[in-house]
Parts: structure tokens; sequence; C-alpha cells
């Protein structure tokens, strides 16, 4: 069914409609547009919507008239609004039971977003200058596995990472705690700006939106469902780099991090995801290569004649898909395959008996040979 980019906003904008319930709404009605013209009888049959839910979005002039506005920001800022329908939503952000219902991207790729390998970055605000030299140093060192890397634009292990990628021409993106209308922390207005020429910017908010304290925790999500790897570069034991860190876990993302020295209140959260096996201990990118199998992905991938022959007409067109990348994801192959999550599992699996190809780790897979 077509849909509305202002009902889309709109949608987004209605009181008690977070993402799930907006993804919820969109599930049961056909679009967001369709969510707005339906009957206050329709809305009541839709499990967990009550009656002053349905009163919000029937009231629904207030939520367009803020929309029709945003439409005019972004065209004027060459800004691109995702529905979570729209098919280039980030892939993995999608897995996500809580991801936005809608992102707002300024940059110069949308198809960064999925890219094939994505590392998040995260750490503490007032990093040492062996923290820094540790980011940097992993930086470099991940630019010869193609990789995007993803953090917060804030002070400290954020903007580090940002200036080293951006400095190296390494694609990367900052996920903000606010709206595209500005940038905060201004002092790093300048290295957005050209983040924006190889990479970009991403949120969840309005373009006025300020950068509340409450908008932290929902970024950090964001930066934790968009990556492969999450690295915790020096942290204490509580703050928003350990709630990515949990988050990470829960999307079932590779988490790593730099040990630090035990009487060091900076590394306390770095030695305690380590300790409890939340995450791997890593001290450079060679490390992340290895654990993520990415430091043999670039070996000539060629299997064997006669084993493919031996192979199933669908068997072959998996491995055929999985061949045009160095990796793929899970849920990239259930698009390109066209098959039901079941049959592609069936088929995986029968293929990783057969040693023809790798599961990696966040649901990736890689030809053997």
């Amino acid at each position: 069914m077509q849909d509305s980019l202002q009902h889309q906003i709109a949608l987004t904008l209605v009181p008690q409609v977070g993402a799930i319930t907006a993804k919820i709404l969109v599930s049961y009605c056909g679009s967001a547009e369709a969510v707005f013209k339906a009957s206050r009888k329709e809305l009541l049959k839709i499990p967990s919507i009550g009656p002053l839910t349905v009163d919000y979005i029937q009231e629904g002039s207030t939520a367009l008239d803020i929309a029709e506005k945003e439409l005019e920001f972004i065209e004027k800022n060459n800004i691109q609004a995702l529905f979570y329908t729209h098919p280039k939503y980030p892939a993995r952000l999608k897995l996500c039971n809580d991801c936005p219902a809608l992102l707002y991207f300024k940059g110069s790729d949308l198809d960064l977003l999925s890219a094939s390998r994505i590392v998040a970055m995260v750490g503490t605000r007032q990093p040492t200058e062996h923290g820094r030299a540790i980011c940097e140093d992993i930086i470099e060192g991940l630019r010869a596995y193609n990789v995007l890397i993803v953090s917060g634009l804030a002070f400290g292990i954020d903007i580090t990472s940002h200036r080293k990628a951006t400095s190296l021409d390494i694609p990367n993106i900052g996920v903000l705690g606010h709206g595209l209308g500005s940038i905060y922390p201004a002092q790093h207005k300048s290295v957005a700006q050209r983040m924006v020429e190889n990479g970009g910017l991403l949120s969840e908010f309005l373009s006025e939106a300020k950068p509340d304290r409450e908008n932290f925790p929902m970024r950090n999500r964001i930066i934790a469902g968009l990556c492969d790897a999450l690295i915790v570069v020096e942290t204490a034991a509580s703050g928003g780099s350990m709630i990515s860190a949990d988050l990470a876990a829960r999307y079932e993302r590779e988490i790593f991090a730099v040990p630090g020295r035990a009487n060091d209140p900076k590394s306390t959260g770095c030695n305690q995801l380590i300790k409890s096996n939340k995450a791997k201990l890593i001290e450079n990118a060679h490390d992340l290569a290895v654990a993520m199998q990415w430091a043999e992905s670039g070996k000539p991938r060629v299997i064997q004649a006669q084993l493919f022959l031996d192979l199933t007409d669908a068997e072959q067109n998996i491995v055929q898909i999985i061949r045009q990348k160095p990796e793929i994801a899970i849920d990239e192959l259930v698009i390109s395959s066209k098959l039901s999550s079941g049959e592609l599992a069936a088929l995986v699996l029968g293929l990783e008996f057969k040693s023809v190809i790798r599961t990696l780790p966040g649901k990736r897979y890689m030809v053997i040979g």
C-alpha cells in the first residue's frame, strides 16, 4: 500500500505511540497513512491499542502539521527520511524489535547504513592519553578491513574515533541524541561537516529536538543495533558505554573491550566486561579481525568443482549469493534468496556440514575455500 512520508513522520509524533506501537499499527493497517484514516472501531481491534491511544491518533492534525514543517526542513537540507518499511532502512537495525520507526540521515550514501562490516566505538568522555592513542591505533588498523565506523559524536572516545576515521578517509557515521538541525557539542561541528562527505549523521529525532538527557540511551540502542562488533575503550563501571554494551549483548552483537590497569577507574567497566565474559579482550585491530574471522576473508574463495556439482540447485543458489560478497548477513541472505527463514536455515546448515560455508559472528556467512 502506498504511504505518505508526512504520515510516517506524524505517526512517530503521536503521544503514546513509540517505536514498537508504531510498527504494530502499521502491520495491522497496512501503512502510516492508513492508521490515521482508520475508524475508532478498527483501531480498538488492534492488540495493545487502547482508547487513549486511539484518541491521540484521531486528533492527529497537530502531528501532521509538525510533520509538514519537518518535510520542508529535510527537503531544504538534503536529508533523507527512512521509515522502517523503506528498502534502504539498515538491515541490522531492523532485526532489533525496538528499532526506531523512522530515521533521518544526512550523508554521502544511504548504502553505508548496510555496509558489509560495521564497527561501533564507544568509551568515556574523558579518556586518558593512552586511551586516545589506543582508540586511534585501532581505527587505523581497521582501515585494512574496509569497515564503517559508528560512534556518537560525543566528547572523548567518540570524537577521537570520528576524527581519526575522517583523517584516514574511513567512512564513519555519527548517531546523534538530538535532531539534525544542530550539532552537539558545538565544538564538533567542523568534524561533523567533514563526516557528511564520506559517511554521515543519523538521528531518530525531529530536526529541532534538543540534546536532552533521556535521548542518549535511545541513541545508544541505534549504535548497538547498527554494528557487527562494538568496541569499548576506557569506561567506568556505569554510564553510556556500559549501556551500549548491554544493548549490544541483547542484540547478539560481538562485544570487545580494551583492558586497563586494575586501579584505574576509567578501565573498571572494560575489565568488568572482560571478567564477566561479556566482552572479548582486544589490544589492536588485528585481534578484532581474527575474532570476527575477517583476517582470512581476503584469501581467494574457490569451491572445488566436484564439490559444487554435488550440491542441490537450491544449495548452489545460496552459495552463489554468498560468493558475491566477502561475507553476508542472514537478513540480506533471506531477502536475496527469497526463501523463508526456515527453508534458508535448513540449507545453510547443510552447507556448513559439507564445509562449503562458514558461520561468522553476528549471524553472517562466508564461503570457505
